[in-house]
């Protein structure tokens, strides 16, 4: 086998690396206001809605009337996953909410004390994954709970969530993970999903550990368990790293805009985009964990369903290159698109198909065969290496609208040669009136830490460190005086970032303020700026501090002449 060799101090399971590819679940009581609060669609919320509308305990407990599970069919999720081409499944048991999925001895405020459906609605799932062969893992927030006691962002709202966090740990969430690690036999879970760890000190992700290892030894952990537990694999969330991780990685994506059930969140992402992800994933050696947001009832959305119907008809064809694959050998994405490696095969996922016939591979070694996947019976043909890439001749059609895979066979692991560079968006030109929007799909992203969002409108979100940010190229041929305003997004539980807005060598400081929620945009004036035509202006957007773990979400950065403009 050729490409990138793992660190082999941290193998994950085979069933993890031979899938590529699995289905997150997001259901809970959240699923019955749906992402609505007294009438209101509350923007960017759905399972955060307690939470995003500071709703209090015993108002959020009356929406488990609503949760019947009335239509839920686990056999169908089960096949819809497979059907998919999917791997394993990953539900969350209990989210922030502090709704339990799972038959609880510790409290009632679970799908069978507290709801109509008056049952544990996860066994049956774990059950058909059983049945069908799929490894099922369970995602469970640890610590921060909104009912029960557990941390919380933006502090208590109501009286009746106090209580001492340690007391919270120690008598109801461990109690909780020793029953999710027991009652349901061998095997079960495959792996802990942890999340959002508020409060994990040390000492406290070692007792949660602790009781985990007594229980399932070397049991494969993600890495949000809290400080000084970095766990087996990285979960980047809703963004695909643009360097590829030192180690095993998952990246989880939604197939709308929201996690759970969002009565008007209709933002889905085309089948075709989905694929792509898969694809680009798996090329930097990562898995893909797709999510969907089942109603109350446990239907599955029709938009989600016909996504995974989609996904699955590529998979029949194509998915030799992405089970069982390995990352390729060219360290970025490829003007046309990815590579995947397995056994003495690499597999070239193409994209963007050349209109010419002619697709240039940055090998200096020539393979001794190539056929499209879709048609192994066409021999493909190519020329010698020049300049650092040989010239694979493809039909002048491509196969698949989406990804097209061709696969190449060599008898060693072929040198890489001339990779061009990242691709770069454009400069940015400067209209007639002056005023410019440097959009979020304008921008170059620096550093992993940092994801556009490609819905309706582009935003950049999942900001989580310092060391990323946006970066513009201006062309700028108008003198002048420009006001400077910020069109972002935030909740007030994560206002108070300090950044600044970069304009060549100006700077503009900038709090970040809460807006009302992640989906709730508003444009904040920065400041104003003198500024001289050139033709490349840098423009950034740089944290400085980041105290509550997030920046915003950002749609543009808008440059607006305050006077009239000279030339």
């Amino acid at each position: 086998m050729f490409g990138i060799t793992p660190d082999p101090s941290n193998n994950p399971p085979s069933w993890w690396t031979d899938s590529r590819f699995g289905l997150f679940i997001h259901w809970g009581v959240y699923a019955v206001p749906a992402g609505m609060h007294q009438g209101r669609h509350v923007a960017g919320a759905s399972e955060w809605l307690m939470h995003s509308a500071q709703i209090p305990v015993a108002e959020y407990k009356a929406h488990a009337a609503g949760f019947t599970a009335a239509a839920y069919d686990p056999e169908a999720w089960v096949r819809a996953a497979m059907d998919a081409g999917m791997g394993y499944v990953v539900i969350g048991a209990k989210h922030h909410d502090g709704f339990a999925l799972f038959e609880t001895r510790v409290g009632d405020w679970n799908a069978k004390d507290a709801t109509p459906a008056g049952r544990d609605v996860l066994r049956p799932l774990v059950e058909a994954c059983q049945k069908h062969g799929l490894p099922i893992g369970f995602y469970y927030s640890h610590a921060q709970d909104w009912i029960n006691g557990g941390a919380n962002y933006a502090g208590n709202w109501d009286p009746a969530q106090g209580r001492d966090f340690d007391d919270y740990l120690d008598s109801f969430a461990i109690p909780q993970i020793r029953e999710l690690l027991t009652q349901y036999g061998p095997g079960v879970p495959a792996c802990l999903w942890w999340d959002t760890p508020a409060k994990m000190t040390p000492p406290r992700a070692a007792r949660v550990d602790a009781a985990v290892q007594t229980l399932a030894p070397g049991i494969f952990q993600n890495d949000r368990l809290g400080e000084g537990h970095p766990g087996h694999f990285d979960t980047p969330e809703q963004r695909i790293p643009a360097n590829r991780p030192g180690r095993p990685w998952e990246t989880c994506m939604t197939t709308n805009e929201s996690w759970g059930f969002n009565l008007l969140d209709h933002d889905w992402k085309p089948p075709g985009l989905l694929i792509r992800q898969l694809c680009e994933v798996v090329s930097q050696g990562g898995n893909y964990l797709l999510n969907i947001g089942p109603r109350a009832d446990g239907t599955i959305p029709e938009p989600t369903l016909e996504a995974l119907r989609s996904i699955g008809v590529w998979m029949r064809v194509n998915g030799s290159a992405i089970r069982r694959a390995g990352a390729g050998p060219f360290p970025h994405r490829l003007p046309w698109g990815f590579a995947t490696t397995q056994g003495d095969h690499l597999y070239l996922l193409i994209e963007k198909w050349p209109s010419d016939g002619r697709l240039s591979v940055p090998l200096l070694d020539l393979p001794d065969s190539a056929r499209l996947v879709a048609s192994p019976g066409i021999p493909l043909f190519f020329e010698p290496v020049n300049e650092g890439a040989f010239v694979l001749r493809v039909p002048d059609t491509a196969p698949d609208p989406a990804v097209s895979v061709v696969k190449l066979h060599f008898r060693q692991a072929p040198r890489v040669g001339s990779v061009p560079p990242r691709p770069r968006p454009p400069i940015v030109p400067q209209p007639a009136d002056g005023a410019v929007a440097l959009g979020a799909g304008d921008a170059e992203i620096i550093g992993d830490h940092l994801a556009l969002h490609a819905g309706s409108t582009p935003e950049l979100g999942c900001w989580t460190s310092l060391d990323s940010w946006p970066l513009w190229r201006l062309n700028l041929h108008r003198a002048g005086t420009y006001r400077v305003e910020v069109e972002y997004a935030v909740p007030r539980h994560r206002q108070g970032t300090l950044a600044e807005v970069e304009l060549g060598d100006q700077r503009l400081p900038l709090i970040v303020a809460g807006t009302g929620g992640w989906g709730e945009y508003v444009r904040a004036e920065v400041g104003t700026v003198n500024l001289s035509p050139c033709g490349e202006l840098p423009v950034r957007l740089v944290p400085k501090s980041i105290p509550v773990g997030a920046v915003m979400n950002l749609r543009a950065i808008h440059i607006t002449p305050s006077a009239p403009l000279t030339r």
